[in-house]
Formats: C-alpha cells, sequence, structure tokens
C-alpha cells in the first residue's frame, strides 16, 4: 500500500533521522498496521459496512474515530430514519440487543493529524534506538536505561489510547 500521500514523508524524515525513503516507508507502515490491528479498524479514509448489534436505546456507536458522513442505516431490509453526531447514531426507534443494524458510512482520514503522526515518528525512533539489545548503558556519569519489549508495548499501547480514545484490547 502506498501511503505516501495518508502521511508527509518529508516530516517524518525530519522527526525520525531516517533518509532512506523506502525504509522510512516501511516503519511507518508497520507502525500504522500495529495502531490498526490494536483498534479494530483502519486510519485511511475509507467507505465501510459494519453489522452493530442494538443497545435496547435509539443509538449506536461506531468504533472510528473519524467519521465523515453516515450514508445509509438498515434493519433487515428495512431503511431506517437516523441522524449522527461524532460516533453516536440516533435512530428514531429503539434498536433492541437481539437486532443488528447494517451501517454504511465513510470514516478515517486523508491524511495523518499531525499528532499522530508525531505518535508514529516517536515509536519508529524508539524502536530504532536499542538495536543492540541493551538494557542499560552509561557514559561519563550519566546512565541509560531501556525499557522491556513488555514495558514498550504497555507504553505503545497506552499511547493508542490517548490518541483514539478507549479501546477494547
Amino acid at each position: 500500500m502506498d501511503n505516501t500521500k495518508f502521511y508527509n514523508l518529508k516530516i517524518a524524515k525530519t522527526l525520525t533521522g531516517i533518509e532512506d525513503e523506502e525504509l522510512l516507508k516501511f516503519y511507518l507502515d508497520s507502525v500504522i498496521e500495529k495502531i490498526e490491528r490494536i483498534l479494530g479498524y483502519k486510519l485511511i479514509k475509507q467507505e465501510i459496512t459494519r453489522l452493530i448489534n442494538g443497545l435496547d436505546t435509539n443509538y449506536l456507536f461506531v468504533p472510528e474515530k473519524k467519521i465523515e458522513r453516515v450514508l445509509n442505516a438498515k434493519m433487515a431490509c428495512k431503511k431506517l430514519d437516523f441522524s449522527f453526531v461524532n460516533r453516536k447514531i440516533i435512530f428514531d426507534e429503539v434498536i433492541s440487543k437481539n437486532s443488528y443494524i447494517e451501517i454504511e458510512y465513510i470514516a478515517g482520514y486523508e491524511t495523518l493529524p499531525n499528532d499522530i503522526l508525531m505518535f508514529i515518528c516517536n515509536t519508529v525512533k524508539e524502536n530504532l534506538s536499542n538495536e543492540e539489545g541493551l538494557k542499560s548503558y552509561g557514559i561519563r556519569g550519566i546512565s541509560y536505561s531501556f525499557l522491556s519489549k513488555t514495558e514498550q508495548s504497555d507504553n505503545f499501547i497506552r499511547g493508542v489510547r490517548d490518541l483514539f480514545g478507549s479501546v477494547d484490547i
């Protein structure tokens, strides 16, 4: 997948210090894929059709943070009237827990927001900072300690939660 229009490669080069574009794209795309696995949806703007279980209320939530537009809502073959605010889709009737609603909508980013790009670039830099696999080292009385892989993973998941809100993991 060519994400060069999805993120600013020039800024990413500056933030990571990586000049090789192919290598940088690999790292950026890898971190984006990791974020998408945690979230359970793609970040890039696209049209999505999703079945969502009712909540015994007159509203449902879609998981994506950035919703541009809801195109359609159907229960069985019946079109439903709706309105939406952010991730919340509001209906004129209560949707039972036994019912599924088919929601068609457009969600995602055409270009990554700066805070998300910064998080991704920082993750790339952090992953490259300890290529030798050291636990710690010292230079002239200053010591540096690296996080374990588990601690790095926990920090990454916390960072994704901070950027995108609550994530069920």
